[in-house]
């Protein structure tokens, strides 16, 4: 009896931190090159909001504030990966207006933002209940996108 306590109680902690690497975890990019490190100028996600619970799944841009201008004609964009394994990448940053960032949206921590977009492909979806994953990548280098700028879920 003691055992199969003992053994009920494993399984049980097990389950636990199973469920704890659940929906919001997910796996890294494939490495093919030298990592991409991370955004050249403070960037942050304003939408979908950072650890969103209930971002709408038909997502056409994600919206960025950055402290400072990025390169012209740079190929910043975001390497997007889903909780059920697929992933794509985004367009380039390319600049908006504050006004163009939907609502509800984060605040920017610093004065005197700069605002960019990065277009997700027309044929891609992502799906309902799906932990997102937004790794900051640099398209055209083969590097590997590692540096996880964001997350949120899907409703």
């Amino acid at each position: 009896m003691k055992h199969s306590i003992g053994a009920l109680f494993a399984f049980i902690t097990g389950a636990s931190l199973l469920t704890a690497c659940g929906p919001g975890t997910t796996s890294l990019p494939p490495v093919t090159g030298n990592s991409c490190g991370g955004p050249p100028v403070q960037l942050e996600v304003l939408f979908p909001r950072p650890n969103a619970r209930r971002a709408p799944g038909n997502l056409g841009n994600v919206y960025v504030s950055t402290n400072g201008q990025l390169p012209n004609n740079n190929q910043y964009n975001f390497f997007l990966k889903q909780s059920n394994g697929s992933s794509t990448g985004t367009s380039p940053f390319f600049g908006i207006s504050k006004s163009e960032i939907p609502m509800p949206h984060a605040t920017p921590s610093y004065p005197n933002p700069v605002y960019y977009a990065s277009s997700i492909p027309n044929n891609y979806l992502i799906g309902p209940s799906q932990a997102v994953s937004l790794y900051w990548n640099v398209f055209g280098t083969g590097c590997t996108p590692r540096f996880l700028v964001s997350s949120f879920q899907t409703r």
